[in-house]
């Protein structure tokens, strides 16, 4: 992928991340122990030899340059290509009648860098929300959507329950894409979920982004894709029959959590062969007290627990004092858990302190979320 210059759309529209986004992109949220969920999507460019990668970002980006850096962590830290990050009003609106003053949607967001999609050498580019947890081999995308000479590669899943932001497909036996619905899967009708990666050459996506800002569209699945599906282009659909989840809310960001806990998974998800990227954060091995009481978890390390964590996830410097349990939970970075806490299906953010003898139960379907640096 060489030849690829790949986009990582890093704002949010329809999500329902509640407290867990107030201050991030849900890109920039973390996951797994250490890393932030735009590091899956990163990585899949990085492992597929793509070198230039653009990151675009809207609003709450703070924490997702802090965590990004210059790239070296993925080594994208080049003279030529590597990472470039696009806030909002990066380009003027001088450069292309194409750039919006504001953007809201990723369409108008495409179309703000208009000017350097213009300047780009890449015959290919590929586009990827960045709110998606999976081990993709785009390296493969790529090729398949050469070898069946499609104009559009749209990389999906076997229907899933989505959202009414969600676009679903039908494919052909060659797995071409015969019908595309936006935010309706006519009660399962259509088979396969669009997982929000497509893959286009750049020359294509500069003329369909004329097409679409100077008519009007603004969404780039329901208005953009559509437009092309409708102008009679080849659309072709990558099946990606491993674990692949888009996380747009706190349920299923919790859900898609607690899948790591499971091995099946976690061996689809993080493969020897394609390693998923973190920025570096060495750290002191984890404390286990004498009473510490620990199953079916993942524990990062920096931390110290003395109480009972079961089927939970403790990212790096989490305190979990004697007395405490802590089931069915996630605990980011640098919380403080209390003597005598009991928690069960809750998601603190970073740096929460939850005080002596305090009580929180969630559900699966409902797990509560507790906002960074919070005193509970």
């Amino acid at each position: 992928m060489k030849n690829t210059f790949g986009i990582i759309i890093s704002f949010d529209n329809d999500s329902d991340m509640r407290e867990l986004a107030e201050h991030r992109p849900v890109s920039s949220i973390p996951f797994s122990g250490r890393y932030r969920i735009i590091d899956f999507m990163l990585s899949n460019f990085v492992n597929s030899g793509c070198t230039q990668v653009g990151i675009l970002m809207r609003d709450k980006y703070q924490s997702l340059m802090d965590h990004l850096g210059s790239g070296k962590d993925w080594d994208l830290a080049r003279k030529r290509g590597g990472m470039m990050m696009f806030p909002p009003n990066a380009f003027a609106l001088k450069s292309s009648p194409l750039v919006t003053e504001n953007y809201h949607t990723s369409l108008e967001a495409l179309g703000s860098i208009s000017d350097m999609l213009n300047k780009n050498k890449c015959e290919y580019v590929a586009i990827a929300s960045g709110d998606i947890v999976a081990n993709i081999p785009m390296d493969e995308v790529l090729k398949k959507h050469k070898e069946c000479g499609a104009d559009l590669s749209i990389v999906c899943v076997k229907n899933s329950a989505g959202t009414a932001h969600d676009s679903y497909l039908n494919l052909s036996p060659r797995h071409e894409v015969v019908d595309i619905r936006y935010g309706d899967n006519l009660g399962g009708q259509c088979k396969y979920k669009a997982l929000g990666i497509y893959v286009m050459k750049r020359k294509m996506l500069i003329e369909l982004l004329s097409d679409c800002v100077t008519h009007n569209m603004h969404l780039f699945e329901r208005d953009a894709v559509q437009y092309l599906f409708k102008s009679g282009k080849k659309i072709h659909g990558y099946v990606f029959d491993k674990y692949a989840v888009q996380i747009e809310t706190v349920k299923g960001y919790f859900a898609s959590s607690m899948d790591m806990l499971d091995k099946e998974i976690r061996d689809q998800v993080f493969l020897p062969t394609r390693p998923i990227l973190t920025r570096i954060r060495d750290q002191s091995p984890t404390y286990y007290g004498e009473d510490a009481v620990v199953n079916d978890s993942l524990i990062a390390d920096g931390c110290k627990i003395e109480g009972t964590v079961e089927n939970s996830i403790i990212f790096r410097g989490v305190h979990v004092a004697k007395g405490a349990v802590v089931k069915d939970s996630i605990l980011m970075s640098g919380c403080e858990v209390g003597e005598n806490v009991e928690l069960s299906y809750v998601v603190a953010d970073k740096h929460v302190n939850i005080r002596a003898d305090r009580k929180m139960m969630g559900h699966a379907t409902y797990p509560v979320a507790i906002a960074k640096d919070a005193i509970v």
